[in-house]
């Protein structure tokens, strides 16, 4: 809260989050949209520091994160096989010193396998029975488990290193330390614990199709190319697969070059098909020389608007290569306009030097307002606010930079071109070039269209003008009363069927097909030809409103589109331990794996971790699990995966123990839920009646999946009651007990076991069976020194 104050009166933030549990707080905040970065950085950094006075003593000094989306893990890999997870994270870790080698790469991230310990537990009983405290036990393998530099000597003219070696070279040293001697004798570690080399307690479980894995998240540094990087890391994963045995696999479930490679394939199939198109329509019209004059437009500005980009310092991310596709057809409209306009001018009997000039000349002014007015109308999109502006500001700044690319070389390239190569196209004449005997058959379709089929469909249109314009009203000549009654009935009818869809008890598909019928007849109505039409229009229009209206799906932010991957969160009751939350991702598992013969490629289980990238690497809490389905590839596909996702939905309904939501994708900026109900006071169990009583309200609605609510009501807890004048009698205190609670239980780092390059921490704590009930807790002895210096232990209910 001290902080939240400090944070509360820094200018332009828009939200501040917090969430607190046992020993960690996070508090995110975010700032109005185009804010400076490192502006904020340092204004958070300074009220921190200012709020720090008021924190206790004993807290860690708050670190303070920027999160950046350019460095969440572009892939992840999960080692598999029958060798065992110490292996497997022995490989992992090989791999990682081969990956981040690579030029780009900002950091390799494994979790999952098993971490290797140094366990001292403790046996309680052993401890009352030598009186010994148990930070003795801690403090004779901090002061043993050192290497201490004793300075230089010189010796014969020769100057030597003093060093006391002390750390260890074997774990089980550690069982020979005198803890302190009694009566002469001394008292080993090993008297009143056990040591054992082994591995730390599980806290996360992570699997694919239910197999054992080890988990790396390959990140890239800012602005390196993805592809590459990607393609650089394949090729390492490759070459040391070929080392392992045939049953470790390296399984890679996220790869954001994929998608990325996919895009660009697109752009390039659309460029050609752009070009192909682009000739064969316009080689109809104006014959093939003239068509590859327009088709030049499109790699031109193309090849501008990437040194464009490029030098705007942006990379083609997803929304470039989109808006490159969107403004492929239109890059080809200036080009048309400016080669026909000069192929006129040539036929007028002018030059080639004088068509192109004249030709550029007279359309110049017409084709730069028309792409002008283009780019006004993606302008606002420029200043669109908020993460969903930062997003979506690359789509007008890449269609403005292409089409104002593709003006300049209609008004600059294409005239000079074609002042060079245009020629007339001579009907009859027999193609002598190969490539003009090649296009031969073409030329028959080209001639027939331009002048059998085209001549025909201008004339049919000629004749539906003329009649919709019919004839010119004589000056002074009155307007026919059958007019102004159709004007009226025209009005009328609007009011009428705007009233009737707005009537519940009229259905409204009677409602639209009685309109049509009567503005049918209200069209017949109108004596004047234009009036016809121009009723016919408006009547047309507001007939498609109210159908839209009436059958429309809505209206949403981004289209749902099949996704590539759906995330099933579980969440278990607080206080729920990891191997409860275990079985009931075991059982979700179970049921996918019906779904793997069909169109889930794999799917990848995290239990004791969540997919929050905000989370500061402190995520993790027992009760929840993350599985991440994979989807095989869009064509292989036997159905839609949004339909696969919500069988997969309805199969977990069952399954008791935890709040399952099965989310798909998203599909551009995170913008979270569709709908959000944020209940704001301050006492936290009144905004958890009252959100559980709106969820109740609203959880039977149509359209309404994975209801859910972040109301935490607090992990189950013992506590210890301390009575302050029975512990003063022992000379202990409040904080004394608790650090002695706190070790016991949660053990503490009395020093590093190194071997080689890696170390490995040297845990003390009590025994598993000792703290593993409250009966124990009650009586577990809390051990002080008396007022003669003795040591004296008295049981926790004591005091």
């Amino acid at each position: 809260q001290p902080i939240e104050k400090e944070l509360n009166s820094i200018n332009d933030v828009k939200k501040i989050t917090s969430s607190s549990s046992e020993g960690y707080s996070l508090i995110q905040v975010e700032f109005e949209s185009g804010y400076d970065i490192d502006d904020a950085l340092q204004k958070v950094r300074d009220k921190v520091d200012k709020a720090e006075a008021e924190l206790p003593t004993d807290v860690e000094k708050p670190s303070i994160i920027e999160i950046n989306f350019s460095e969440f893990p572009i892939m992840t890999f999960n080692i598999t096989g029958d060798i065992g997870l110490v292996k497997l994270k022995d490989i992992a870790d090989d791999v990682k010193d081969e990956v981040e080698k690579i030029e780009g790469i900002l950091e390799v991230k494994i979790s999952g396998g098993l971490e290797r310990e140094v366990k001292v537990d403790v046996d309680l009983d052993k401890l009352v029975h030598y009186n010994i405290r148990f930070d003795d036990v801690i403090e004779a393998i901090t002061n043993e488990n050192r290497t201490i530099p004793g300075g230089l000597i010189d010796v014969n003219n020769s100057s030597f290193l003093v060093r006391v070696p002390g750390e260890f070279d074997k774990p089980f040293v550690i069982e020979d330390l005198i803890v302190r001697l009694k009566e002469g004798k001394p008292i080993y570690v090993k008297d009143v614990a056990d040591v054992n080399y082994s591995f730390q307690e599980k806290s996360t479980y992570a699997r694919v199709d239910g197999l054992e894995c080890v988990t790396m998240n390959i990140s890239k540094r800012l602005g390196a190319n993805i592809i590459d990087i990607a393609d650089q890391v394949k090729e390492v994963i490759a070459k040391y697969e070929k080392k392992l045995p045939s049953t470790v696999k390296f399984v890679l479930t996220v790869d954001q070059s994929k998608d990325i490679e996919r895009s660009v394939k697109n752009l390039e199939n659309n460029i050609f098909s752009g070009l192909v198109l682009v000739l064969v329509v316009l080689f109809s019209l104006l014959g093939l020389r003239n068509a590859f004059f327009v088709a030049i437009a499109i790699p031109l500005s193309m090849l501008i608007t990437f040194i464009i980009l490029s030098a705007l310092n942006i990379t083609l991310n997803f929304i470039v290569l989109f808006s490159l596709i969107l403004a492929l057809g239109m890059l080809v409209d200036n080009a048309i306009v400016i080669i026909e306009n000069i192929y006129k001018f040539l036929e007028d009997g002018n030059s080639l030097s004088e068509a192109a000039k004249l030709g550029a000349r007279e359309v110049a002014w017409p084709i730069t307002t028309s792409t002008l007015t283009t780019l006004m109308a993606f302008g606002p999109l420029l200043f669109w606010p908020g993460v969903v502006g930062d997003f979506m500001y690359y789509l007008p700044l890449t269609l403005i930079v292409t089409l104002a690319s593709s003006l300049f070389v209609a008004l600059v390239i294409n005239p000079v071109v074609a002042s060079k190569f245009m020629k007339l196209e001579t009907k009859g004449e027999k193609p002598k070039t190969f490539i003009g005997k090649l296009f031969a058959p073409l030329q028959k379709v080209s001639v027939y269209f331009s002048q059998k089929m085209l001549p025909a469909t201008i004339d049919i249109y000629q004749k539906f003008l003329e009649s919709a314009l019919g004839n010119e009203r004589e000056p002074g000549q009155k307007i026919h009363w059958r007019n102004w009654v159709g004007l009226l009935s025209v009005f009328v009818l609007i009011i009428v069927t705007s009233a009737l869809l707005a009537n519940p008890m009229v259905p409204n598909p009677v409602v639209l097909g009685g309109s049509i019928l009567a503005g049918i007849g209200i069209i017949k109505v109108f004596s004047n030809s234009r009036l016809r039409v121009l009723a016919g229009a408006i009547l047309t229009l507001i007939i498609i409103i109210d159908i839209y209206a009436e059958f429309g799906h809505g209206v949403e932010f981004f289209p749902s589109t099949d996704p590539e991957r759906i995330y099933i969160n579980v969440e278990s009751p607080t206080g729920t331990n990891v191997e409860m939350s275990n079985k009931i991702a075991q059982q979700i598992e179970k049921r996918l794996d019906t779904f793997l013969d069909a169109d889930v490629k794999e799917y990848v289980a995290n239990v004791g971790s969540s997919n929050n990238p905000f989370s500061g690497g402190q995520g993790g809490s027992p009760n929840v699990s993350t599985i991440t389905v994979q989807f095989i590839d869009y064509n292989d596909r036997a159905q839609a995966s949004t339909k696969t996702a919500d069988q997969i939905r309805n199969v977990l309904l069952d399954i008791a123990g935890a709040e399952i939501e099965v989310k798909k994708e998203d599909n551009g900026p995170p913008v979270g839920a569709a709908i959000n109900i944020e209940v704001i006071g301050d006492d936290f169990n009144t905004l958890g009646a009252i959100a559980e009583n709106i969820k109740q309200e609203i959880v039977n609605l149509d359209g309404v999946v994975d209801l859910k609510d972040d109301f935490d009501s607090g992990r189950p807890e013992v506590r210890v009651m301390i009575d302050r004048e029975k512990a003063a009698l022992y000379s202990m205190n409040t904080s004394i007990i608790a650090n002695s609670i706190r070790t016991a239980i949660n053990g503490f780092e009395a020093s590093k076991y190194r071997i080689n390059e890696e170390e490995y921490d040297i845990t003390v704590r009590l025994k598993k069976e000792q703290r593993e009930s409250v009966d124990l807790l009650r009586n577990m002895r809390i051990t002080y020194n008396d007022k003669q210096g003795k040591i004296q232990s008295v049981p926790l209910i004591s005091v």
